[in-house]
């Protein structure tokens, strides 16, 4: 809960004791009246009593009504002073809730700026994008041929399972239908020169990374022996690289966190783009990709291969919301759902 909502149940809450308070002083004032108008009552009877024991009856009368009265303005006493101090903590309330709310407006200003910087720096970015002599890639009409994969994993930190799911990856296109249509070659450690390379020596179809993203970009080995460097590559960057080739991939799966987010640069060099809409679990990372490898072995389209991955993640229960993170966006001449990416003649 926020400061500002506390504030705002705290406020709330003493509102409704003042309501409660004004109700019992209502009542204690009520009592305190009629004790005092019973006691006048009964001394009026005493006075004008025939005889001395119809006197001392009324006078006894007369005090019990005074003692009651006397409660009841002790009463009356007790709950404005409380009212009093429940208004003097309305306004402290009162207060903070105005000076909380003020830092909320300047934190939404703030956050307001920020993301106006942000949607600066990607026009930027696409205008300098658009400078870019990138030809735009035409699908080819299917061709009798192996399906090529270049996988290229990136663990600089050594926390990520990167060898594990390629392992999962390749065990499950062994028992997939159209196994020998499928080849996958794997760049561990992949440095950005391995990518050039991998275009060059493997001509993919499917270029696969596996590591670590964020921010419209990916992060790469850095190359050094000594291990643990790394380095980011800017989507503007990385489509560049995918449009210096002859032989241009169809699709790019980004199997890393944050990677959904300017994605859309991608698509003049790559038609069809897969990536991860937030971060993104080691389990949810593997089993998704296992399946999706499994499903285009098998020559389904590229739109019923994304959503056996997604099943697959709901099925094991890693998270509520993880099947949902793998999406696909494509170029607005590509249907998915049609695209087979294995062909068997």
């Amino acid at each position: 809960m926020s400061s500002t909502d506390m504030y705002r149940r705290a406020l709330a809450q003493l509102k409704d004791k003042e309501a409660s308070l004004e109700k019992e002083l209502q009542r204690h004032e009520a009592d305190l009246h009629k004790a005092k108008e019973n006691a006048r009552r009964y001394e009026d009877q005493a006075q004008r009593a025939s005889s001395a024991s119809s006197a001392k009856s009324a006078l006894s009368s007369a005090t019990r009504e005074s003692k009651k009265a006397l409660d009841a303005g002790k009463k009356v006493a007790d709950i404005k002073k409380k009212l009093a101090d429940n208004a003097r903590d309305q306004g402290s309330r009162q207060r903070s809730l105005q000076s909380s709310e003020k830092s909320d407006r300047q934190a939404q200003d703030r956050e307001a700026d920020r993301r106006r910087q942000r949607e600066k720096s990607h026009a930027r970015e696409m205008a300098q994008l658009a400078k870019t002599n990138v030809h735009y890639v035409h699908l080819k009409p299917p061709e009798p041929e192996k399906l090529r994969v270049l996988y290229l994993t990136s663990n600089p930190g050594m926390d990520l399972r990167t060898d594990a799911e390629v392992r999962q990856v390749q065990q499950a296109l062994r028992g997939a239908k159209y196994r020998d249509l499928v080849t996958v070659e794997q760049r561990p450690a992949a440095t950005f020169q391995d990518l050039l390379d991998g275009l060059n020596d493997v001509q993919p179809h499917i270029i696969h990374f596996s590591g670590h993203g964020g921010g419209s970009s990916v992060v790469m080995e850095g190359g050094e022996l000594a291990g643990g460097s790394e380095q980011a590559i800017s989507f503007p960057l990385l489509v560049k690289a995918l449009d210096a080739t002859d032989h241009p991939p169809t699709l790019l799966v980004l199997n890393a966190c944050d990677t959904l987010e300017g994605a859309e640069v991608i698509l003049p060099a790559v038609p069809v783009v897969i990536a991860m809409s937030d971060n993104v679990l080691d389990m949810a990372a593997i089993l998704f990709a296992q399946q999706f490898y499994a499903a285009l072995a098998s020559g389904q389209s590229v739109g019923s291969s994304l959503k056996q991955a997604k099943v697959k993640i709901e099925a094991a229960m890693i998270d509520d919301e993880a099947s949902e993170l793998p999406q696909c966006i494509s170029r607005d001449d590509v249907d998915i759902s049609s695209l087979v990416l294995v062909k068997t003649a």
